[in-house]
């Protein structure tokens, strides 16, 4: 089976919850679409268990992008400034308390992180990106981000015209801010899954969708089948 969530954003208590409920297998596979860092405490403890995960694909999110500049170019106060306005300060108090070799591993993996990865299941072509793919840098870049700050900050919209014959799964864009709810958006050939984890204390929660069959995981919300859930979103946030 193959599940993809995104932005954790130091919410370790989500994350265990979902890892609970799809129980993953060794022939499973989970990917990460970034985030995992900032906001909440245990970002830090996240990264290093995401990392000895076998069955586990993490993907450079705009969090990881700004900590890997900020520690690798210390002298660099833009840097440091923007990953600071982006709410790193539990991120960064622990990443200074693991050892200078611990400190190099981590800073190494997250170097190594891919951006965009592309997998089929049955059948299906599915492009997985923290927030925009490689395929519309001519078309919606509007704020002349180079290639990799397009891929990791670029907010799509429910009408941004997506690659043929392929699915985009992105975090980053809360769905909230595209269909007014905390559960995973669907839309033409597009697919929403940042429903708030880095905002527990909002209504926030960590989402989850297998890709086989559609189902569903929240860390609040629990377990819905893609049937459950297009009854959701039709009466408006809840199931009959």
């Amino acid at each position: 089976m193959h599940y993809v969530l995104s932005d954790i954003h130091g919410n370790k208590e989500a994350f265990g919850t979902i890892l609970s409920m799809i129980d993953l297998k060794p022939d499973d596979q989970l990917y990460i679409l970034g985030d995992v860092i900032d906001r909440g405490e245990y970002g830090i403890e996240l990264l290093q268990q995401i990392r000895t995960m076998p069955n586990c694909t993490l993907l450079m999110g705009n969090h990881e992008y700004m900590m890997a500049n900020a520690l690798r170019h210390p002298e660099n106060l833009h840097f440091k400034y923007v990953w600071r306005n982006n709410r790193s300060i539990h991120t960064y108090e622990k990443y200074f308390r693991l050892s200078q070799e611990e400190q190099e591993k981590l800073l190494c993996y997250l170097e190594a992180l891919p951006v965009q990865l592309e997998i089929t299941v049955n059948r299906r072509k599915f492009i997985l990106v923290h927030a925009a793919p490689q395929e519309l840098f001519e078309t919606e870049n509007m704020k002349c981000y180079k290639l990799k700050e397009f891929m990791v900050w670029h907010r799509l919209s429910p009408f941004s015209e997506m690659p043929p014959r392929k699915n985009v799964i992105f975090g980053h864009t809360p769905t909230w801010r595209i269909h007014k709810n905390k559960h995973i958006f669907h839309g033409k050939k597009m697919i929403a899954i940042d429903c708030g984890s880095g905002l527990p204390n909002h209504g926030g929660q960590l989402g989850c969708i297998r890709l086989e069959d559609m189902t569903e995981y929240y860390s609040n919300d629990g377990v819905f089948t893609k049937e459950e859930a297009a009854e959701w979103r039709m009466n408006g946030g809840h199931v009959e």
